[in-house]
């Protein structure tokens, strides 16, 4: 479990956790009522329904907010299938937290429960019953990768396209080499100028470099200078500046110029 997750981008895709666990929650305890739940919580003249109705919007309300710094954490950071299982384990901490301020406060038998009894119960109840809904839910996340593998394993790689990833290797541009005018470093960045419907654009990722160096001998772009690849195909000719520094001149009028180093030129100046 040491490969990278794949999961759905987007709140929207992750909140749904944030109702079907609750709903399964709410469901168990209501068919099987275990681990003498209705014991504990029998004070107050309430019902166990209205109990398990405030215990399932706390949990609703905790998964809500760790599914959306979730859902903000994977555009950033690689999560590995260890890390998401941890991150399962903690949601059923932090909602056990809550579950043992419910029980400890305002629910207490016979005139107490200290909150850390009442939180070793809590996770033994939370963790038990969700159990089930995780590993399911795991389960065919596991599946579902394993498929998608299959699916672009059985697929011949499309040669045509370039693809740009980030420093995680996750794909992030896929777009027709012969529409690419410049790449250019930015410091941890690389800024991929191209053009898009006759627009020039500019798509920004973090990676290096170097790391483009593959993609740029096999689609035909050359490197320049230190801090740019140039597309050959775009460039009318290449001329000195009043600085003394020797520029491309794009066929396309508003692009620019880019600045041509002594070391590549000669190279450059080959392929025009």
């Amino acid at each position: 479990m040491d490969t990278l997750l794949r999961v759905s981008k987007g709140y929207r895709n992750q909140v749904k956790y944030a109702v079907i666990l609750p709903v399964f929650f709410l469901f168990f305890m209501s068919v099987y009522e275990p681990f003498s739940f209705m014991d504990v919580v029998n004070v107050g003249g309430k019902s166990l329904t209205f109990h398990l109705l405030m215990l399932s919007s706390v949990m609703m309300g905790v998964l809500a907010l760790t599914r959306l710094v979730f859902s903000v954490l994977y555009k950033y950071i690689p999560f590995k299938w260890w890390h998401y299982v941890l991150w399962c384990l903690g949601e059923v901490l932090v909602i056990s937290f809550f579950f043992a301020l419910y029980i400890s406060l305002f629910y207490l038998k016979n005139g107490g429960m200290p909150y850390f009894s009442a939180l070793s119960y809590s996770f033994k109840v939370v963790f038990l019953v969700l159990v089930y809904p995780y590993i399911i839910a795991i389960s065919a996340r596991v599946i579902a990768n394993k498929s998608m593998d299959l699916e672009n394993s059985s697929k011949e790689p499309d040669e045509t396209l370039i693809k740009f990833r980030d420093e995680h290797k996750r794909l992030k541009l896929t777009i027709d080499p012969s529409a690419v005018l410049y790449i250019q470093a930015d410091e941890n960045y690389i800024k991929i100028n191209y053009l898009d419907n006759d627009k020039t654009r500019v798509y920004q990722l973090r990676n290096s470099m170097k790391s483009f160096e593959e993609d740029a001998a096999r689609h035909g772009f050359v490197r320049c200078h230190r801090s740019y690849y140039v597309n050959p195909r775009h460039v009318r000719l290449l001329s000195r500046g009043k600085d003394g520094v020797i520029y491309t001149e794009f066929i396309r009028e508003g692009v620019g110029r880019i600045p041509v180093s002594k070391r590549y030129y000669q190279n450059l100046a080959d392929m025009l």
